[in-house]
């Protein structure tokens, strides 16, 4: 390995093409960044021509390290350099020399033509050749063009970058031109590493990150992966056939899913450690087996997509059970163990109406937990590594036994279930709830939970959330202790519903109220027809007729046929 101090115009002059191999990731400086190279460059240009005495050095600017491999090429005439890191910077230092290059053409037009063939291309090369740096291929169209000094951009940080420097040249009339393309070219200046052929590339870009540079944890599995292809014609063959289409499939749950799966051999892998522990699993795998492993991350991928995104499953009864799972907003805890049993599912080892039963349990054991006031910490420990301690061979079963010390049975669920205030979990949780009581009642015509004038309903008023604000008429059938009933059970599933009238119709009396809701035609609402008052012991009257359904829709195994045969 080698390493020098290098300004700018020693990397890009001569024959040269830096790479970015295609599995890096693609230009994603923000605005703050480039502002901020910006405003250092501008610092150096005042003080070498505005500030600095005349028997004074030069001040430079230091931009970090740079990381290149050699290729090795038929070529003579050109030196191709893989970019290993280091691309964020270059790229946006040549879109400023590009910009600069733009303007000088109508003032110097000898100039422009230099900055060209000594920052941007290749003059005597054709074809891609041509450019002295290729991006990634999501940038490659928009950097050719400015390049070539094309503006007609699509939208993405390059452009962003590109409008910038034009912005702040447009603004700065002041500027001399040609002394600030000086400073970018001989002031700015770069650790360049280059990596010998007996080296390996990607121990010194890990180096290089775990002393600050900022990668994500997938962008650095990518690296790692790629990197133990040798032949870039198989990285980029390898990239568009697995990586890109799993980049399109997660878009912006590619870190959330890559963590999952560091957990699918149910260690409690922490996000920041995804990749480390990925990383001691690719170790073993060469040139020769890494396409099997990439077939296994991207259909894991697919099932990650699902789950996430439930609209992607093709089956309707599991897409079902999907979006209630989203709609409970259950943390990454059952995640692994439901991307393994999706595996289990798509290759035959479990049926579909047994991949059914187990997302029907995993929602049982959360909801009870949850409305019994379980510790949520817990579940981590008890569903990350759940998968590696179920018997396959009798999977739903064997499931509800290993859960079944940890599940809450009736009466706790029960009491739970009565208490909580459960509008504080949340609108979608409550709502999941109520829709579920509702649906136990099996309407011959499903009901359409997405229109917009179905809202949850508070019977007793929340009345702004403050109980000085309950009308008169609410306090006196709350009695004497009306304060304490309102703090006590106003957000209690005994008090909660579902209606299909306007929100303003919340303050009315009770009287009224009663009208309302045997419009509703909603099930749950009958509890109302002979109720002529609404008060504590109203409240937990209902609560106790809602629990009762509760227990039959999110079922404890207790008593399952099925487990006491296991």
């Amino acid at each position: 390995m080698e390493a020098r101090a290098t300004p700018i115009q020693r990397i890009l002059d001569s024959n040269v093409q830096l790479i970015v191999p295609i599995f890096q990731r693609e230009y994603s400086w923000e605005i703050e960044q480039i502002k901020t190279l910006w405003e250092d460059i501008l610092k150096v240009y005042e003080y070498n021509y505005n500030i600095k005495a005349k028997d004074h050095d030069e001040i430079s600017h230091f931009l970090g390290p740079i990381v290149r491999s050699e290729i090795p090429s038929s070529s003579v005439d050109i030196r191709r350099t893989y970019m290993i890191d280091g691309q964020q910077r270059i790229i946006t230092i040549m879109v400023f020399l590009s910009a600069i290059r733009n303007r000088m053409r109508h003032l110097n037009d000898s100039i422009a033509r230099k900055i060209d063939y000594m920052y941007l291309l290749n003059i005597e090369e054709e074809d891609e050749n041509r450019f002295k740096l290729r991006p990634s291929e999501a940038d490659r169209d928009n950097f050719t063009k400015i390049l070539l000094g094309k503006t007609n951009l699509i939208d993405s940080p390059l452009k962003e970058c590109f409008d910038f420097i034009n912005n702040e040249l447009d603004t700065r009339e002041d500027l001399d031109l040609e002394k600030l393309r000086a400073i970018i070219v001989r002031n700015l200046i770069l650790v360049n590493i280059d990596v010998g052929s007996n080296e390996n590339p990607y121990f010194i870009f890990e180096s290089l990150n775990a002393k600050g540079l900022l990668l994500t944890q997938p962008d650095l599995i990518r690296n790692y992966v790629f990197m133990k292809i040798p032949s870039e014609s198989r990285q980029i063959e390898l990239f568009r056939k697995y990586w890109h289409p799993l980049q399109m499939e997660l878009e912006g749950e590619i870190d959330s899913f890559f963590w999952q799966y560091s957990r699918l051999d149910g260690e409690l892998t922490k996000k920041e450690r995804t990749y480390r522990n990925l990383k001691f699993e690719l170790e073993p795998h060469d040139n020769g087996s890494i396409e099997k492993k990439l077939q296994h991350i991207k259909q894991f991928a697919q099932y990650h997509s699902r789950i996430i995104n439930p609209d992607n499953e093709e089956i309707p009864e599991i897409r079902t059970r999907l979006r209630r799972y989203r709609q409970w907003d259950v943390k990454s805890s059952p995640h692994p163990f439901i991307l393994n049993v999706y595996d289990d599912l798509n290759s035959g080892r479990i049926s579909q109406k047994e991949f059914c039963e187990i997302l029907d349990i995993i929602e049982s054991f959360i909801v009870r937990r949850s409305l019994s006031k379980r510790p949520s910490n817990q579940l981590n420990k008890l569903l990350i590594p759940l998968y590696q301690k179920v018997d396959k061979s009798n999977f739903v079963p064997s499931l509800q036994q290993v859960l079944l010390p940890d599940w809450p049975d009736d009466s706790e669920f029960i009491a739970g279930f009565k208490k909580q205030n459960i509008y504080r979990s949340g609108v979608n949780r409550t709502r999941l709830i109520l829709e579920s009581l509702e649906n136990f009642f099996e309407h011959e015509e499903p009901i359409d939970y997405s229109n917009e004038s179905i809202q949850i309903e508070h019977i007793l008023p929340q009345a702004g959330r403050k109980v000085e604000n309950l009308t008169s008429e609410w306090k006196e059938m709350l009695g004497p202790d009306y304060r304490g009933v309102y703090n006590k059970y106003l957000h209690t599933i005994g008090n909660l519903t579902l209606t299909g009238y306007n929100s303003e119709a919340s303050k009315k009396p009770f009287e009224e109220k009663k009208k309302i809701y045997a419009e509703s035609h909603f099930e749950i609402n009958k509890f109302f027809r002979d109720v002529t008052t609404w008060n504590q012991e109203e409240i937990e009257k209902r609560a106790e007729y809602l629990a009762r359904i509760a227990v039959k829709i999110w079922r404890h195994p207790k008593g399952n046929k099925r487990i006491d045969e296991y």
